[in-house]
């Protein structure tokens, strides 16, 4: 499957040292060799970049590494495709606007029968997979809600995600540049950040990294992927069925099953 990487910051952090670690499961430390896609929030808009080659075979992915993009917001992705072709129209992250917001998203998992999930027609898929559909259907049912109460989305965005997880495996991240959500399915994690700052090391790459150097005392950001990117204390694993949310770096809503709250 596939592998997921985002991360949501109170103030601009520089992102080369995750991604530089992140994409050696593009085809060295993993088999997602079919394309990748990383997604920018910044001060000056949404950005994105998305290449059908493997991460560890790019040109593209070696300089997102090298030039530290700082962002509020990033959602990255590694794909090994199982549904859909290898094509640009297939490679997360897929993006659309709606409520003035242009929402990003991406998806690690596998659905059978997607196909069944009616869609408004409001939103399209452009390419063949899965996960673009099932991004639409997603976007169909928060059209009828308050995008400003993130607790209300992260709510809504756990019970449709059990939908789907129940055609497979559905670990998904989802932003509209103000408030990151995910789900998990299966497996994902998550790590917050604060002063004081540390050297830490890739688990995947084996750089080092003085944090304290890159980031001021009053930076607060929180890490989350498919699984630890780095060596340190503090990684947290999601229970299966849960979607959180994350604003500015913190943690700031829990939606979990009904089994685990009974």
């Amino acid at each position: 499957m596939c592998e997921l990487l985002g991360m949501s910051a109170n103030q601009p952090v520089n992102t080369g040292f995750s991604w530089r670690g992140f994409k050696h499961r593009g085809g060295d430390n993993g088999p997602h060799r079919d394309g990748f896609g990383i997604g920018f929030y910044r001060r000056d808009g949404y950005h994105d970049f998305h290449d059908v080659r493997a991460a560890m075979d790019s040109p593209l992915a070696e300089l997102l590494g090298r030039d530290n993009i700082p962002a509020l917001i990033m959602l990255g992705h590694l794909r090994h495709a199982n549904e859909g072709s290898i094509e640009i129209q297939n490679t997360y992250p897929f993006t659309r606007e709606t409520k003035g917001r242009r929402w990003c998203y991406t998806m690690q998992g596998q659905l059978e029968g997607f196909e069944a999930l009616k869609l408004s027609g409001r939103f399209t898929p452009l390419g063949t997979t899965d996960g673009e559909h099932a991004f639409c259907w997603l976007l169909d049912q928060l059209s009828e809600e308050d995008c400003d109460n993130s607790s209300a989305v992260c709510e809504l965005l756990r019970q449709c995600s059990d939908r789907l997880a129940q055609m497979g495996v559905f670990n998904m991240m989802l932003s509209d540049g103000r408030t990151l959500y995910t789900y998990c399915s299966k497996k994902m994690c998550w790590l917050t950040r604060r002063a004081p700052f540390g050297t830490v090391t890739s688990l995947d790459s084996g750089e080092h990294i003085d944090l304290a150097e890159n980031c001021d005392s009053a930076t607060v950001y929180t890490l989350l992927a498919t699984s630890p990117l780095t060596s340190e204390a503090g990684w947290q694993d999601m229970h299966p069925g849960e979607a959180m949310a994350f604003c500015d770096g913190e943690r700031c809503d829990v939606s979990t099953p009904e089994a685990m709250t009974a």
